[in-house]
């Protein structure tokens, strides 16, 4: 095996026996660094908190792997607004889970990452304010523009989807209620379009698709939406150089 590989993983929701799967799963491709596309139930409140952050932690460690997160919508964008960033571009939350400030891009084992999370829940008038739901949870045209101004990036992290990537729910929402989600697409498209990533990475509608968005200068950004937690062969892919450029391929989650 020659060169780093690196594994994205989409939403997971907490659950600590998938990402456990993941893990070991990622382990045995011989990979050391993870991305997690958001929502991991990122620092949840309840009374099992800091569970499953700290079982992550000590699955990593036994591992030698390291997970780079950026927040999803069902992520608590408190805390993850409060982590400070450190000199490499990422704050630590645990000392195996370093976490993407939003706007923010580092270097992971030589792929710069670039990454703005968040979206909008669309079923947020069912959540409780600062419990299961932040109204920060939003990326803003601020932290667009940081992560655009820093310049070129391999790969964009997103949670939702660019909007010219076209994407069919599994339910009919109110056309009020498409139209606030896609404000966030919209921001998300155009960072795509100033930076042309390579690849995009994100999650968000929990189903796995691959589309190409063609740039008028002729370059091409390859869009990777994963789908989330017990979905084997789709919610989480493996990625590596080749010749042409970066290659994915799905990684078997099997195991426990």
């Amino acid at each position: 095996m020659d060169g780093p590989r690196w594994v994205f993983i989409g939403d997971t929701h907490g659950d600590t026996s998938w990402m456990r799967t993941v893990l070991r799963s990622a382990a045995r491709a011989g990979v050391r660094s993870l991305v997690h596309v958001g929502d991991d139930a990122f620092d949840w409140p309840g009374r099992n908190r800091s569970k499953h952050a700290d079982r992550t932690q000590r699955l990593l460690a036994e591992n030698g792997q390291t997970l780079h997160f950026s927040g999803g919508n069902h992520d608590n964008w408190k805390t993850l607004l409060e982590l400070k960033t450190e000199p490499d571009g990422l704050a630590t939350w645990r000392p195996n889970i370093r976490v993407f400030p939003r706007g923010g891009r580092a270097v992971v084992e030589g792929l710069t990452i670039g990454a703005i999370g968040g979206a909008y829940s669309v079923d947020a008038d069912r959540r409780t304010l600062g419990t299961s739901w932040w109204d920060t949870e939003e990326p803003t045209r601020e932290d667009a523009q940081r992560l655009v101004d820093g310049g070129p990036v391999d790969v964009l992290v997103t949670h939702d989807v660019p909007l010219d990537v076209p994407m069919v729910g599994d339910f009919k929402l109110p056309p009020a209620t498409v139209d606030r989600a896609n404000v966030t697409r919209q921001l998300l498209q155009d960072v795509v379009d100033q930076l042309q990533p390579g690849h995009v990475f994100c999650g968000h509608w929990h189903q796995r698709k691959t589309h190409e968005l063609v740039h008028p200068n002729g370059s091409v950004t390859t869009v990777e939406v994963l789908a989330n937690e017990y979905n084997r062969r789709t919610n989480a892919v493996l990625v590596s150089r080749g010749e042409q450029g970066l290659m994915v391929e799905p990684l078997d989650l099997s195991g426990n």
